[in-house]
Order: C-alpha cells, then sequence, then structure tokens
C-alpha cells in the first residue's frame, strides 16, 4: 500500500522544491504530461514548447521524482523486504548497534535460578548495579554509501519522442534504484556465508530411527530441517536463539518451482524420506517444513542456498537496509550548460548544452546493506562436502 501524506506537494517535507519550482507550476505540467500520454496532439505541442521555452524542465524532474518516490515507497512486496528491514542512520560514518551489557552476575542479587539477561532484585536499601550501553560493530563493517548516474539526452531526441521520454525516464529510474536496494541486500547476505555459519551436518531423529545429512548438503527437505536444528543449537551472548513468525529460503533463480514441491510432498512411512513407492502432497496435515518462505535472487550462486528467519521475527536485527536521514528515497536533478542569449537571459535546459544540445539527468540515492547477526543464518554450497 502506498505511503499517504498530508503535504502531497513537499511529501510532509521529504522533498524540498529548488528554485523555479512551485506546486501551481508541477500541477500544470501533470496535467499536460497526463493528456500528452492520453493522445493529445495540442498538448503534446504545448508541453514541447513548454520544455524549450520556459524553466518546465526543472517542475518535469520534480514531478519525476514525485512519482519515483510514491512506487519507492512501497516496498512491502520487493524481495529484499522479507529479510531485512531499514535503519535510519546520520553519517556515513561505520554503523553500530548498541547493547546493553549488565554489570552483574547470575545469584547474589538475582536470586537463585535466575538468568543474568533480566532485571535484578533490588534489596531494601541495597544498591542498583550498572548495566552499560556498549557499541557493536556489525559484522561486515562499513557505512552507508553513495550510488548513482546520469543520464543525457539531446534536443532532437526530445522533441523527436517526447510520450516516449516522458513515459521512461521514471519507470526506468524506479527500477534502478530498486534493483540496487535489491544488490544491497542479498550481497550482504551472501558475503557473510563463510565456514563459521555454514550447515555442518548431522544425524536427523526420527522416532527410533535417524538420517544424516552431509556437510553443505544439496537443498532437501532432511538437509532443511538439520540446518533449523543446527540455528536452534547456537548461542549469541550465552542465550539461545528463538525464532518466531517462521523462516526465509533463499535460492537462486529459477528454482522456485521444483522447490516448492520439495517443501510441500511428505512421502515414506515416517512422513520424511523419498522413496521409490511414491509420494503424497501435504494438505491440512504436519509438515514441519510448511513455515518457509521461498525467496528467488538473481543474486544467489547455482546450488546455493541460505536459510534465516523472516525479518522481525528474531530477537536482533540480523540483515539491515540503511537510509540517510533526510535523504531517504532518490534524488534527481536536472542540469544543461546552456550558456545564455546574446544580450542576456539564461537558456533553459531542455535547449541543449553550448556545446551540443544535450541534457542530463542525475540520480543520487544512499543505501547500504549490512548483516548484524549472521549467527542466525545457515547457509549451503550445496556440494555435500
Amino acid at each position: 500500500m502506498a505511503k499517504e501524506y498530508v503535504n502531497e506537494f513537499t511529501l510532509d517535507g521529504r522533498l524540498k522544491p529548488p528554485v523555479g519550482v512551485t506546486e501551481e507550476k508541477v500541477e500544470a505540467l501533470r496535467d499536460l504530461v497526463d493528456e500528452t500520454m492520453s493522445g493529445s496532439r495540442a498538448a503534446k505541442g504545448t508541453l514541447e514548447e513548454a520544455m524549450v521555452s520556459t524553466d518546465a524542465v526543472f517542475n518535469l524532474a520534480y514531478l519525476t521524482e514525485l512519482n519515483v518516490l510514491g512506487d519507492f515507497d512501497d516496498f512491502e512486496n520487493r524481495n529484499w523486504s522479507k529479510i531485512a528491514t531499514t535503519r535510519p542512520v546520520s553519517d556515513f560514518r561505520n554503523v553500530t548497534l548498541y547493547s546493553l551489557r549488565p554489570d552483574w552476575s547470575a545469584g547474589g542479587t538475582l536470586g537463585a535460578g535466575e538468568p543474568v539477561f533480566v532485571a535484578p532484585r533490588i534489596p531494601e536499601g541495597a544498591n542498583y548495579p550498572y548495566a552499560y550501553l556498549e557499541q557493536e560493530t556489525n559484522q561486515q563493517v562499513g557505512g552507508i554509501v553513495k550510488r548513482g548516474f546520469k543520464t543525457g539526452f539531446t534536443f532532437e531526441s526530445f522533441i523527436n519522442d517526447a510520450v516516449g521520454f516522458l513515459q521512461a525516464l521514471p519507470e526506468s529510474m524506479r527500477m534502478i534504484s530498486e534493483d540496487t536496494d535489491e544488490y544491497e541486500v542479498f550481497s550482504a547476505l551472501i558475503a557473510g556465508g563463510d565456514a563459521t555459519n555454514d550447515l555442518v551436518g548431522g544425524p536427523i531423529p526420527y522416532g527410533e530411527t535417524t538420517a544424516t545429512v552431509l556437510p553443505n548438503a544439496p537443498i532437501s527437505r532432511n538437509a532443511l530441517i538439520r540446518a533449523m536444528i543446527e540455528l536452534s543449537e547456537r548461542t549469541i551472548n550465552d542465550r539461545k536463539i528463538v525464532v518466531s513468525g517462521g523462516w526465509s529460503l533463499v535460492i537462486p533463480a529459477g528454482q522456485r518451482m521444483w522447490v516448492e514441491y520439495l517443501l510441500n510432498v511428505v512421502s515414506g512411512p515416517n512422513g520424511f524420506d523419498r522413496p521409490s513407492d511414491g509420494a503424497q502432497f501435504t494438505i491440512n496435515g504436519y509438515n514441519p517444513l510448511a513455515g518457509i518462505e521461498l525467496i528467488e535472487s538473481e543474486f544467489v550462486g547455482t546450488g546455493d542456498w541460505y536459510l534465516l528467519p523472516k525479518s522481525n521475527q528474531a530477537r536482533r536485527p540480523v540483515l539491515e537496509l540503511l537510509r540517510l536521514v533526510g535523504h531517504d528515497v532518490p534524488e534527481l536533478r536536472v542540469q544543461g550548460n546552456t550558456g545564455t542569449y546574446v544580450g542576456g537571459g539564461n537558456i533553459d535546459p531542455f535547449e541543449g548544452s553550448f556545446d551540443n544540445d544535450s541534457a542530463d539527468f542525475r540520480l543520487r540515492m544512499f543505501t547500504k546493506g549490512i548483516l548484524w547477526t549472521k549467527q542466525l543464518v545457515v547457509w549451503s554450497n550445496g556440494t555435500g562436502s
């Protein structure tokens, strides 16, 4: 669902109109663009004239940014948002996570049997013990980065195909911005896969029998169950890992169909093996893998797979996408070094530059994928060794 704003022109202060851009001009340009896209030749002519003889280009850049931002905010269905949350940061320094560290031990003030990570009991007249706020650097040390590009066009290309230009610009910039965020999050996930959190392999108990999963096993029902077991046996700050709300399984692009089949087909007398005598789909029956959501990514290598909690479903953050405060959306700027008319006066950017009748749109964004807790990720390269 798209975000709603009280002030639709500045998006409640998230956008700052540059000099020459007003709400009235943007609305007038929006109407011209809509009529042009609907096939009005009169509106097309008026729009082309405005672009090359007024400051409409600056209002077009602002209108494009409004359109891009409206779609950009609606990230609920993007793949990265299923495994990561967002975190605002104020500068480019390495990002850190703050955690409270207790300066007391189990027993004593706490009383017998109480864990050290809960608030201690305070006897009458006793002093309160300290807990210290400590900085924890992310496991892939780094901070937010600046990304961007510019695209040029000529005076002739706009005059020849104004409709095509207006159709392509917002959609193309939105897609590149979204793909950049996708790359940042999945790159952070993949970079965090190493020998410290790969699938170790081992037994899976089935009542009176057991099955054995190889290290770095290819994806299978047994391998996924073993991955859940291994993750549940890990500890962070001496505490067991607890996952609520389900899992995300990240797989290479093009693998969804057969992995969905694998997750939903249960066969054999114990409900897990896949003997040669056939298989059956599980419908409304118990399936230990039913809470897994599949996510395909073009950035995942062939044979690799990653199992991790869904976003916001663990006690600690796993993956996050950083946003720079005050610059949390892509920014669009326009430039044309047009020179000046003889006798004075500025020439508008859509007339093109002084040298070659060209102008540039530039997109700038600030983003970074961060893996905080690699212990909450189990991965395999699928080699079985």
